[in-house]
């Protein structure tokens, strides 16, 4: 496993520097070719919608989707010009319009005004984001969470998180275990245990001690482990799990999805196999970074994980409203 170094841990999970000098007049550049193309592009699928609307009853046959190849064009050229100013999140945003629009130039009856709308409070939402970077406010990219939301579940998606907007490398780190837990293996037993505790998070009922039982368990199970990715694993949920039974992360449906994974996960490892999600566990850690200031609360899990990763203590950001 990579060994820490605290140079590149302190800044890695730290909240974004707005960008100065240069940076800042590359993304005022940007900002206003954004508005220029994503205007155009809004015109043409509108265009298409009317255009489909017009010939529907009549003798022709469709409308020609070259109106939409020039909608995603535009799009595109959005898209990069954010990846080269770095702004990945705002990028995966737009990149999240971009497929809808590709989809619909194969399937022009996906297009509905429904979704168009959701394109454009997307863009209406990234170049608000843009702006208050540029005033120098402090902007989460997790606010534009919303409208990417909104779009991706209009084309169905197979994947829609608020840990796609976080700018997190990820890498497999040590973290310290609890050393008052009894170590414990992944067997059936412990299976038990996570399926009654999960399906008291699912129901609702008495989660906050079901989160307590589970960052019992994870603990137990990371600190009974040789693998260590398998370790770091079980002490991210242990983490996570910690956080929720304090209350300082919710039970929502993104949190939910994440513990039901973890039943899949922990079956995987039951087998003897070692191989661990990266992607799960950085949604875990995402949730841990999420996790609101602790105060006087003994939260050494979290704290562990916070030591390891360099996560900064600050307040979340509500990732299910968006102030843009």
């Amino acid at each position: 496993m990579d060994s820490i170094d605290d140079s590149r841990v302190a800044t890695a999970a730290a909240p974004a520097a707005l960008p100065a000098g240069d940076d800042l007049s590359a993304i005022a550049w940007v900002q206003e070719e954004l508005r220029r193309s994503l205007d155009a592009a809004h015109k043409s699928l509108r265009r298409f919608l009317k255009d489909s609307e017009a010939v529907t009853g009549s003798d022709i046959d469709s409308v020609d989707p070259g109106v939409l190849r020039t909608a995603r064009s535009q799009i595109h050229q959005g898209v990069g010009a954010l990846e080269l100013v770095g702004l990945p999140a705002a990028a995966i945003v737009l990149r999240a319009s971009e497929t809808a629009v590709q989809r619909s130039i194969s399937r022009p009856q996906s297009l509905t005004p429904e979704l168009v709308a959701d394109i454009e409070h997307a863009s209406f939402g990234l170049l608000d984001f843009l702006g208050r970077v540029l005033a120098g406010k402090q902007v989460s990219p997790l606010s534009l969470f919303p409208q990417y939301r909104a779009v991706q579940e209009q084309v169905e998606a197979e994947r829609m998180h608020p840990a796609d907007l976080w700018s997190m490398d990820w890498r497999w780190r040590e973290i310290a275990g609890d050393p008052e837990v009894v170590p414990r293996r992944a067997d059936d037993t412990a299976r038990s245990e996570i399926e009654g505790s999960l399906l008291s998070l699912m129901r609702g009922t008495q989660t906050l001690t079901a989160a307590s039982r589970m960052s019992d368990i994870a603990a137990g199970l990371a600190a009974g482990s040789e693998h260590p990715q398998v370790r770091t694993f079980w002490n991210l949920a242990a983490a996570m799990f910690e956080a929720q039974h304090h209350g300082l992360v919710g039970f929502d449906v993104f949190t939910k999805r994440v513990a039901s994974r973890l039943l899949a996960q922990f079956r995987i490892l039951q087998r003897g196999d070692s191989d661990v999600s990266e992607r799960l566990a950085r949604d875990v850690l995402f949730f841990c970074s999420q996790a609101g200031v602790a105060g006087r609360l003994k939260v050494p899990r979290l704290a562990a994980v916070r030591e390891a990763y360099g996560l900064v203590e600050q307040p979340p950001v509500d990732y299910s409203l968006s102030v843009l």
